[in-house]
C-alpha cells in the first residue's frame, strides 16, 4: 500500500477488509523507497496529490521502474485516481511543466481547472478484469481537478443522482486503474477478487 505525502487517501474500510480476507498490508514510499518491498504479491496506489510531489516522484527513477515491471509483468495492481495518474506516462505539476511517470498504462495527466466529475457513482464493469466479470458493479466516488488523456473505459460510471455517467478505468485481470475511488463493502466480492488474485501471483512464483 502506497502512503506518503503524494498518496495518503484510502477508505480505512477498504484496507480493513483486505486484512481480513487474508492480505498483509505493507507500506511503502513512492517519493522515498527505492523499489518495491520484497516479496509483495499485490500493489494498492491510492489517491492524494502526486501532481504537488510529481518532480519528486519523477527524480524516483528506480521506483518507477519497479512499479512498471510489477505491473508489465503480472503482479495484481489497483490504481486510484492519483495512483492512476502515477501509472501513466507523464503528469503534469501545478506549473504546467510535465514530469515522467512509470509509463505503464498509456496516458498523460493534465492539470485542471476546476473539479471534475465530483460526486458519488456506481460503475459496472464492461470487460472481465481484476476486481471481476463482466456486469461486476461497485460504488465509489472521483473528486479530482487533474484530467488525463486516457481515462480508459474498461467500466460505466453514472452518478448516483442519477443523469451524469461516463466511460472510466483500465482493466486487465491484473491491473485495474482509473479515477474512482472505490468502496469494498459495496461488493466484498470484488476485494476478494484482488485477494484472491494476489495469493494466486505468490503461488505461481510471480508469475499471474
Amino acid at each position: 500500500v502506497a502512503r506518503d505525502a503524494a498518496f495518503c487517501f484510502y477508505y480505512r474500510e477498504n484496507l480493513e477488509m483486505l486484512e481480513a480476507l487474508g492480505a498483509e498490508t505493507v507500506s511503502f514510499s513512492p517519493l522515498r523507497d527505492d523499489i518495491l518491498p520484497d516479496n509483495v504479491a499485490g500493489v494498492y496506489l491510492g489517491g492524494g496529490y502526486p501532481e504537488i510531489h510529481a518532480k519528486a516522484l519523477s527524480k524516483n527513477a528506480s521506483m518507477r521502474r519497479s512499479i512498471a515491471r510489477a505491473v508489465r509483468g503480472g503482479m495484481p495492481v489497483l490504481a486510484e485516481c492519483g495512483g492512476f495518474l502515477y501509472l501513466q506516462d507523464t503528469l503534469q505539476d501545478h506549473d504546467g511543466s510535465a514530469h515522467p511517470m512509470c509509463g505503464a498504462i498509456p496516458g498523460h495527466g493534465l492539470k485542471g481547472e476546476r473539479l471534475g466529475r465530483f460526486g458519488y457513482i456506481e460503475m459496472s464493469a464492461r470487460v472481465d478484469g481484476l476486481l471481476g466479470p463482466a456486469g461486476t458493479c461497485l460504488r465509489g466516488h472521483e473528486f479530482h481537478y487533474w484530467n488525463s488523456s486516457d481515462c480508459g473505459d474498461a467500466f460505466r460510471a453514472e452518478k448516483a443522482s442519477g443523469g451524469a455517467g461516463w466511460p472510466c478505468g483500465h482493466s486487465s485481470p491484473t491491473l485495474l486503474a482509473g479515477f474512482p475511488h472505490l468502496y469494498f463493502w459495496s461488493n466484498p466480492d470484488a476485494a476478494r477478487s484482488f485477494v484472491s488474485a494476489a495469493a494466486r501471483y505468490r503461488i505461481g512464483g510471480g508469475k499471474a
